[in-house]
């Protein structure tokens, strides 16, 4: 993704794609392994800045393991991940993101990025009502791993470099899907 200004201009695009690697034969993404390369996590719906460590939480996924192994109760909404991730690695460079393996078909989809940060979002919100390919799409039908700037950035000051694009610059986004 690429874009340019000739104003100081807010800025940051992400691809809200839906996957799932069992195709039509899995009705789930639970018993997908995701592997991401963050040790950290920026909580809140809305970010205020604060970034905290994910190990030894339902978000470690800093070594393979099942989606649905400790989908995280919510307060309001529906269980599941809907969360920002900083991805490591310096983030002007394209570096890997994401590993998302579907077991029973061996599906593997690689997802690298020249993004800062990445959002896991597990369907949570897919009721039923969603039709498309000949089936309807339930809670956790599909996941997106969607490479992006810190949600938020605009609000905060160590961020906000991040999503101001400047006349004279190009933002530019790069975002790999590796499929094996």
């Amino acid at each position: 993704m690429l874009g340019t200004t000739d104003r100081a201009t807010l800025l940051n695009l992400a691809h809200h794609g839906y996957f799932n690697l069992g195709g039509l034969s899995r009705a789930s993404v639970l018993e997908h392994e995701l592997l991401l390369h963050a040790d950290e996590r920026t909580p809140g719906v809305v970010p205020d800045g604060s970034v905290v460590p994910v190990a030894s939480t339902p978000f470690d996924f800093r070594s393979p393991k099942l989606v649905g192994r400790d989908v995280p109760r919510r307060n309001a909404g529906p269980p599941g991940y809907d969360d920002n991730f900083v991805v490591r690695g310096n983030s002007a460079e394209l570096r890997p993101v994401a590993s998302l393996v579907e077991p029973v078909s061996g599906r593997r989809m690689d997802v690298r990025a020249n993004q800062p940060a990445v959002q896991l979002y597990t369907g949570n919100y897919l009721d039923g009502t969603l039709h498309g390919k000949g089936q309807c799409f339930a809670r956790h039908s599909a996941v997106c791993l969607e490479t992006q700037a810190f949600p938020n950035a605009i609000d905060v000051s160590e961020w906000r470099e991040q999503v101001i694009l400047e006349p004279g610059e190009q933002y530019r986004h790069v975002q790999v899907f590796h499929f094996r």
